[in-house]
């Protein structure tokens, strides 16, 4: 029997590294393959040509190549490297593109950092704390996830988490600025403006037209690390076309289990998003469903009091004004509890609007008429004018018998607009 470098039968080789794999992954477990991508056998890449990388404590698979390749022989049995090769003749054009696709993915590498709590983190969670009042509790629930991931020196572990509160309050400001805290990137999706839920989440077959990868599956192959802020919003306003049920297709991500082997339809590979953090905002709970909600940790988010309110118009001022200093001085106290009237998203608009008013009388310090202004200029409805240039018959009619009435010294009541 043939000898490895070191003498070692080479069956004895492959268990001992198996063994470690399973040892140095989180849970004491390798993913479900048939291990022909980490070790080589004729069914799969040679070893030469992908060498088995040995996993850390700190990393995780995302997706197993074992079943890309699986895939990439099933559409073309005779091409199973790794390098480039040319579309299969007898394929049709959109199976020669998941096949292009699968290549693409069997050159990525699976494994991911994961995310430990540290001290640090818990430093910039006071910040956010107090940077963001109104999410005291949010933030406190984070903190205790890192404390508890300090002390038992596991992965971080947030459930999936639904903010709901009225619009303007900093939901989606607010859960951006705890993606930054946390180190990790943030991936937003607007559900008001998504038309396709299961592109987002797990692609299409591609009997669809127009096929692709899910965003979700294709953003975590992309990310360095295994557990970005993924950044539902508007999850209330969910709503596509007619033959689709957005929700229950939310269930293959909310659902751990389902996380941990979500099938990306398009390439037919399974994820593993469950280290992944869910965030998902909503003005109204009521429209959505109940099992949605049960599947969520829900934090309702009150709108800021007026002390709140006067720390935001600070911390909103100082962003606005900095880069323009020393042009521009930090409003007085008096003028920030006047921003303050406003909600958070409002008061960006009316300090910027406001300090035009102060350039325009050459003066640096605001005022509070200057924000008396501003706030008028900001809540000033135009007149809504019909589309186009041809007026209403009716009021054009109306317009003409007030003239002609004007010329001969008379002067009508306002029509009545129907």
């Amino acid at each position: 029997m043939t000898k490895t470098d070191d003498g070692q039968n080479p069956n004895e080789a492959t268990r001992i590294l198996l063994e470690h794999l399973r040892r140095q992954r989180p849970g004491g477990e390798m993913p479900d393959t048939d291990h022909a991508s980490y070790v080589g056998e004729e069914t799969g890449p040679k070893a030469d040509d992908d060498p088995a990388p040995l996993w850390s404590s700190e990393t995780t698979f995302v997706f197993d190549r074992s079943e890309v390749h699986r895939q990439i022989r099933l559409l073309a049995p005779a091409t199973e490297s790794h390098e480039e090769e040319p579309g299969a003749a007898h394929l049709p054009s959109e199976e020669n593109t998941r096949l292009e696709k699968l290549r693409w993915l069997s050159r990525q590498d699976p494994a991911k950092t994961l995310l430990f709590g540290t001290a640090q983190m818990r430093v910039r969670l006071d910040v956010l704390r107090r940077r963001c009042p109104g999410f005291g509790s949010v933030t406190d629930l984070v903190d205790r996830a890192v404390a508890l991931s300090i002390h038992t020196k596991t992965p971080l572990s947030i459930p999936p988490l639904l903010l709901v509160g009225p619009p303007g309050v900093g939901k989606t400001h607010y859960s951006k600025a705890l993606a930054a805290v946390l180190g990790v990137p943030v991936h937003a999706w607007s559900c008001a403006t998504n038309s396709d839920a299961m592109q987002l989440v797990t692609g299409h077959p591609t009997s669809w037209r127009g096929s692709r990868m899910g965003h979700l599956t294709e953003t975590i192959v992309d990310s360095p690390g295994a557990s970005p802020v993924f950044l539902l919003d508007e999850i209330d306003k969910f709503v596509t076309h007619w033959a689709e049920k957005p929700y229950n297709v939310l269930l293959n991500i909310l659902e751990e289990e389902n996380s941990r082997a979500l099938l990306d339809e398009y390439v037919r590979v399974r994820f593993d998003l469950s280290q992944c953090i869910f965030i998902c905002t909503a003005n109204d709970l009521s429209a959505l469903p109940e099992f949605i909600i049960d599947r969520l940790l829900v934090v309702s988010i009150a709108p800021p009091d007026r002390d709140d309110l006067i720390a935001i118009a600070r911390q909103i001022a100082a962003k606005i004004i900095e880069p323009l200093a020393p042009a521009v001085a930090m409003p007085e106290e008096a003028v920030l509890a006047r921003l303050a009237r406003g909600n958070p998203r409002g008061i960006a608009r009316i300090v910027r609007l406001a300090l035009g008013f102060a350039a325009a009388d050459g003066r640096e310090d605001l005022a509070i008429a200057d924000v008396d202004a501003a706030a008028a200029l900001a809540a000033s409805e135009p007149e809504r004018l019909p589309m186009g240039f041809v007026m209403p018959m009716r009021k054009a009619e109306a317009e003409s018998a007030r003239k002609g009435d004007a010329r001969n010294g008379r002067t009508l009541p306002n029509e009545r607009e129907s």
